[in-house]
C-alpha cells in the first residue's frame, strides 16, 4: 500500500513538480492576479471557447488520469461511481497512465482527446499555449465560485495569459512533523517545537549526533533540494517578474535562503549527509523518523499511514512550517502543491465533463479529499474534510488532532511556482545548482545568477515561438 504512496506523493513531486532528483535529496511563485500570469508563445488562431450547450443524450466521458497505483486509482473511481448514481445518463471511463502528459499530447494531436483530465501547473502552461484546453472563465462565473472560495495557490496556478484553464483538484498541505521522543532524549521541551528557521536549525544542532568517524547517527532537520523553493518563498523571495517577463532566481531573499541552507549543510558535512540519506525513506520500514534517527520530516497528512505501519510506537506531533520570525502573517509565504482538473478543447462532451468537475471537485471536494487521501481545495469544506478523515483514520489516531494544522496551512498559503513554458527546465536548473552550492563548488549568488541567465535565455526563445 505504501509503495503506492511513494509513487503518488514522492516520485510525482520530483518528476512532475520539481523535475529531476538531487544527490542530497532526503527521502521523504507569488500568486499573480488573473491578468498577470506568465507570457508564452503566440497562440494559434483557433481560440477555445466556453463550454457549449449539452447534446442531451446519454454519454460516456473518457477521463485521463495520473496513475497512482491500484489502491488510489480505485479510490478515485469511487468518486465517479457516486457521480453516476446521481447522473444515470453519464458514465465514466477511466484511463490511468503513468505518463499522462505524453498520452494527452498524443491524443490531442490525433484529435481523440479525452473529455476530462487531471492537470498540473508545469504542463498547463504548454497545453494552454497551444489552445489545447477549454477556457473555463464563463462556466466559473455562471457557477458563482470565486478565488477566495479556494486554496489560493492552486486557483491562481490555473490561469495562463489572463484566462482560467484549470480548477483546483487536490491540495498537498505541507507541515513539520517532529519527534517528541527525540526532543525528550536530548533535553528539549517536546511541547515547544521550532517556530522560526533559526530555532529549527538550533534544535537540529542539539539533536545532531555523529560517531567517531563523523558519520551521522541522528539528525534534526534533513535538508534537500526539493524544499528549497518553499524556503525561498518563506524568506520573502520570488522567482519570476510576470510584468517584466524576467526570471528572478537570484532574488536577494532566494540567495539568503540558499546561503543559510548551505551553512547548515556545511556543519553536517555534505558527504556524510549523502551517506545518511542512503537509509530507507519515510514510506519504508526502518526509515530514520520511525527509528528515532531523525527528529523532523516535512510532509503532508497522508504520512500518517506510513507512520502507523512502520512507527506505531513513536510519539510525534505536527506543527506549522517554521518562518523567519514565527508570526502568523508570514504564513502567507507558504507554498502549496497539488493537482488540478481541466477540460481538453475539442472533446465530445464538455458540458457533461464540466458537470462532473463541479460535482467531484467543487460541490463534493471534501468527500473526494478524505475518500482518496487528498486535501480539499474548497475552504468552506475544510471542517467537513477534517471530520471525514478523522472518521476514516479513527479519532484515536495520532494524526487526528493535527489535521487542522494542514487545513490552516492551506488557508494561509498564497505561493506557487510561476507558470511558464520552460517551468520544468527552471526547476531542473534550481536542483542542479542546489547540489553544486551545497558542495561549495559555487556560491549561492553565483549559482542563482547562473540559473537566472540560463532560464531567461530559454524563456526568451520560447516566447519567440
Amino acid at each position: 500500500m505504501h509503495r503506492h504512496r511513494i509513487t503518488r506523493r514522492t516520485f510525482l513531486r520530483w518528476s512532475a513538480l520539481a523535475g529531476g532528483t538531487s544527490l542530497l535529496a532526503a527521502c521523504g511563485g507569488a500568486p499573480a492576479t488573473p491578468d498577470a500570469h506568465a507570457p508564452t508563445a503566440a497562440p494559434s488562431p483557433a481560440e477555445p471557447t466556453a463550454v457549449p450547450v449539452s447534446r442531451g443524450a446519454p454519454v460516456t466521458l473518457n477521463i485521463l488520469w495520473e496513475n497512482w497505483g491500484d489502491i488510489y486509482n480505485g479510490l478515485m473511481t469511487v468518486v465517479g461511481e457516486n457521480f453516476t448514481k446521481e447522473n444515470a445518463d453519464i458514465t465514466l471511463e477511466w484511463n490511468f497512465d503513468p505518463d499522462w502528459v505524453t498520452k494527452l499530447t498524443t491524443l490531442i494531436a490525433a484529435q481523440t482527446q479525452p473529455d476530462f483530465t487531471i492537470m498540473r501547473p508545469a504542463p498547463l502552461a504548454n497545453f494552454a499555449a497551444r489552445n489545447a484546453l477549454v477556457a473555463l472563465d464563463e462556466q466559473v462565473q455562471i457557477a458563482g465560485v470565486r478565488r477566495e472560495d479556494f486554496v489560493t495557490p492552486l486557483w491562481d496556478a490555473g490561469f495562463f495569459n489572463g484566462k482560467q484553464y484549470a480548477l483546483p483538484g487536490g491540495a498537498d498541505f505541507w507541515c513539520l512533523y517532529y519527534s517528541k521522543d527525540v526532543y525528550r532524549e536530548v533535553g528539549l521541551d517536546p511541547e515547544k517545537p521550532p517556530t522560526t528557521f533559526d530555532e529549527l536549525i538550533g534544535h537540529s544542532k542539539e539533536i545532531l549526533q555523529k560517531d567517531a568517524a563523523g558519520d551521522i547517527q541522528r539528525i534534526g532537520y534533513n535538508p534537500s533540494a526539493g524544499w528549497f523553493v518553499n524556503w525561498a518563498y518563506i524568506f520573502g523571495g520570488e522567482f519570476y517578474d510576470a510584468g517584466a517577463g524576467k526570471i528572478t532566481a537570484n532574488h536577494p531573499a532566494n540567495v539568503e535562503a540558499l546561503a543559510r541552507l548551505q551553512a547548515y549543510v556545511k556543519e553536517l558535512d555534505v558527504n556524510k549527509l549523502a551517506a545518511f540519506n542512503q537509509r530507507p525513506g519515510t514510506f519504508e520500514a526502518g526509515n530514520p523518523f520511525a527509528t528515532r534517527q531523525a527528529a523532523f520530516i516535512i510532509d503532508g497528512f497522508w504520512t500518517y499511514e506510513a507512520l502507523d505501519q512502520h512507527a506505531p510506537d513513536i510519539d510525534y506531533a505536527v506543527t506549522f512550517w517554521p518562518t523567519l520570525k514565527g508570526t502568523e502573517a508570514e504564513r502567507a509565504n507558504y507554498m502549496v502543491g497539488g493537482w488540478q482538473v481541466a477540460l481538453p478543447a475539442g472533446a465530445k462532451y464538455p458540458e457533461q465533463a464540466w458537470k462532473f468537475l463541479r460535482y467531484g471537485f467543487i460541490d463534493k471536494s471534501a468527500e473526494m479529499g478524505y475518500s482518496t487521501l487528498n486535501g480539499t481545495c474548497v475552504k468552506s469544506q475544510f471542517q467537513a474534510w477534517e471530520d471525514g478523515l478523522k472518521a476514516k483514520m479513527g479519532a484515536d489516531n495520532r494524526m487526528a488532532n493535527y489535521l487542522s494544522k494542514f487545513t490552516q496551512t492551506g488557508g494561509f498559503a498564497t505561493k506557487y511556482f510561476p507558470l511558464m513554458p520552460v517551468q520544468q527546465f527552471y526547476l531542473d536548473e534550481l536542483n542542479r545548482i542546489y547540489d553544486l552550492v551545497m558542495r561549495e563548488e559555487m556560491t549561492p549568488q553565483a549559482g542563482l545568477d547562473e540559473v537566472t541567465k540560463n532560464v531567461q535565455a530559454e524563456l526568451d526563445k520560447a516566447l519567440k515561438g
